[in-house]
Parts: structure tokens; sequence; C-alpha cells
């Protein structure tokens, strides 16, 4: 009997402090009390961000701007994925999603039935398709291979 008497009195004390718990509000988190503020405010009025606009210069003062091609454009390698994300592709010894660009190239989709990554240059708007180890040059518009005859096995004797 006092089991159950001291049972029930240790339950009914957890009960309370659960209930003394669930009163306090946990509040907001991540953002400071302006952001809150602001966030609520345009959820409210239903107000979207408008970027800022860009008046038009006139024709005449505009300069042409000269074309940046990048020195060379290597595409060290890439990896497609079977799973429905992007793929990767390595360029200039930077990582890149399929879709995605940086200053130098775009890089389209990759396809499954293919060995080459389609790549635009940005500076010209000029059209690839490469293969893993090769580069572009852009001075002169050829295609080669990345690799050296060294990496190759053509220089040096065997067993000396």
């Amino acid at each position: 009997m006092k089991f159950l008497i001291v049972s029930l009195f240790f339950y009914s004390q957890l009960v309370s402090v659960q209930l003394a718990l669930a009163a306090e509000p946990i509040g907001r988190l991540f953002t400071s009390p302006a952001e809150r503020s602001n966030l609520d405010h345009l959820r409210q009025t239903k107000k979207k961000l408008i970027a800022p606009t860009v008046v038009d210069a006139p024709v005449d003062n505009l300069e042409a701007s000269p074309i940046v091609l990048p020195d060379a454009v290597n595409l060290q390698g890439y990896v497609k994925r079977n799973d429905g994300k992007q793929g990767t592709v390595w360029v200039n010894d930077q990582a890149l999603q399929e879709n995605s660009r940086n200053q130098d190239v775009a890089v389209g989709s990759l396809r499954e039935d293919s060995n080459r990554v389609p790549l635009k240059l940005s500076g010209n708007g000029k059209q690839l398709n490469l293969k893993a180890g090769q580069v572009y040059d852009p001075e002169t518009g050829r295609v080669r291979e990345a690799r050296n005859n060294a990496a190759q096995g053509d220089v040096g004797t065997i067993g000396d």
C-alpha cells in the first residue's frame, strides 16, 4: 500500500513538472528579433523582395569591353551518376556540378551514352565537347592531350 501511495506521489510530481515546462514558449530559433519582425511583416503584407533596378546608361558612353578568355581549359575528369543526382566535372583544378558555371566555363548536362563533357566558354560563348584528359587552347583553337611524354613512359630506360 505504501508503495502505491509513493508511486502516485512521484507520478503527480512528474506530471506537474511536464505541465510547467509545456507552458513556457520556446521562442524563435536562428534569427534575431529584427529579422523575425521583418519576416513577419513580409508575411502579413504578402510583399516580395524586389531587387533594385539599374538605370540603363546611354549607348554612346559605353565602350566595348574586351573579351577575356582563359589561358587554357583543362578537363581533368568527370563522374556521372545514375541515381538522379548531378555529376561532377573537374575543370582547371576546380570541381563543378552539371549545369553550373565558374568565371571561365559553363558545364552542360552529361549524357549517359557519351564520354565527352559539353562546355561553353564564358568569354566568347564557344561550345566545346572535351574528353577527360584533354586541354583546349583558346589562342590556337586546338584541343590536345594533357598528358606529357614523361607520364606516358617515353623518357628514360629500364634496367640501367
